[in-house]
């Protein structure tokens, strides 16, 4: 971690902050904050917002499997920029939201 400037000694932690405390939002925020600009260099339709203690990806696409295909290299891309660090997403935790205007279609939304 650079403070100022200033290159801080590794060291191993071995104890915790409570999740959803102020400063597990700060520390999730910082330990993440390349995992953004990295996945959305490899997966160039794909686009990162995220809130202070959240990862988000959208996609858009001419039909559900090309969003599901996008979505999907965005998740294994950030579960090994994470693996590579120590940090583990709790991928049982996924949420998706498919956003259409074509509401006659939706028996095709479902992806294969």
């Amino acid at each position: 971690m650079i403070i100022e400037g200033n290159a801080m000694e590794r060291h191993p932690v071995e104890a915790g902050v409570l999740q959803g405390s102020s400063v597990s939002l700060i520390l999730f925020a910082i330990y993440t904050s390349g995992l953004i600009k990295w996945v959305e260099e490899y997966v160039l339709e794909a686009e990162g917002p995220s809130c202070v203690n959240d990862l988000g990806w959208g996609a858009t696409g001419s039909d559900v499997n090309h969003v599901v295909s996008i979505l999907e290299r965005c998740a294994a891309m950030s579960v090994a920029w994470a693996s590579r660090r120590g940090l583990q997403f709790d991928t049982a935790m996924t949420v998706a939201a498919l956003f259409t205007r074509k509401w006659g279609l939706r028996k095709h939304l479902r992806p294969n």
